[in-house]
C-alpha cells in the first residue's frame, strides 16, 4: 500500500477516534502535518497518533515525522468567551490584562481610516479568550447547555456584511467589540 494511501487511512482513523475532521498532509522530505480545527489539544492528538502508529496498519508512516497543528474556529472563540463570562473570569482577566499592557508601556495603534482605535481592554479580551481556546480540549463545545443560546447570540453579533464583498463575515474581532461593550455596559447585559 502506498504511503499516501496509508496517510489517508490514518487521517480517517484519527477523525473517527476524535470526532473531528483530520487532514494528514505531506510537507517535505519525511515530514507530514496532521491538521484539524477545534477538537482535541495537540498533546491529545499526538497520543492518538502514537497509538495508531504503534498498530500494524500504518507501518509505512512510522518512520515519518508527523507534526500536529490545531486551528481554532470562531465558534470555539465564542464558546470560550461565553464560558469565561458565565464563570466570572472574563471581567477580571480583561482588567488584569489591560493593566499589564499599560504597565509594559504597550502603545496603541494610531487611529486611521481603516477602523476604530481599540483599547487595552479590547486587546486583553482577545488575548484571554485566545489563551482559553489554546488550553481547552474541544473548545467549540458549549461548557453548559445554558451557554449555547449565548454562544449563538455572540456569533450573530460578530457577523457583519462587508461593504466591499457584500457577503457576511464572522470575526472574533467583531465578537470582541460586541462582548467588550456588553461587559462594560452598566447592567452587564
Amino acid at each position: 500500500m502506498s504511503r499516501s494511501r496509508q496517510a489517508g487511512l490514518l487521517a480517517r482513523h484519527l477523525a473517527e477516534v476524535t470526532g473531528v475532521e483530520v487532514g494528514l498532509y505531506y510537507d517535505t522530505g519525511a515530514r507530514w502535518i496532521a491538521m484539524w480545527a477545534d477538537g482535541p489539544l495537540q498533546e491529545e492528538m499526538r497520543a492518538h497518533l502514537d497509538t495508531a502508529l504503534a498498530e500494524h496498519h500504518y507501518v509505512d508512516m512510522r518512520d515519518r515525522k508527523i507534526d500536529c497543528h490545531r486551528s481554532i474556529s470562531q465558534r470555539a472563540w465564542a464558546a470560550r468567551a461565553i464560558a469565561s463570562r458565565r464563570e466570572g473570569t472574563l471581567g477580571p482577566a480583561i482588567a488584569d490584562g489591560a493593566a499589564h499592557r499599560r504597565s509594559l508601556g504597550v502603545g496603541m495603534p494610531r487611529p486611521g481610516v481603516q477602523g476604530p482605535t481599540h483599547t487595552h481592554e479590547y486587546y486583553a479580551l482577545l488575548r484571554h479568550v485566545d489563551d482559553l481556546c489554546r488550553e481547552t480540549s474541544y473548545p467549540e463545545r458549549a461548557s453548559t447547555p445554558e451557554d449555547e443560546p449565548l454562544v449563538q447570540q455572540l456569533l450573530a453579533a460578530g457577523t457583519r456584511d462587508r461593504a466591499n464583498t457584500g457577503r457576511p463575515t464572522l470575526s472574533e474581532y467583531d465578537m470582541a467589540t460586541e462582548l467588550l461593550a456588553a461587559e462594560q455596559a452598566p447592567d452587564g447585559d
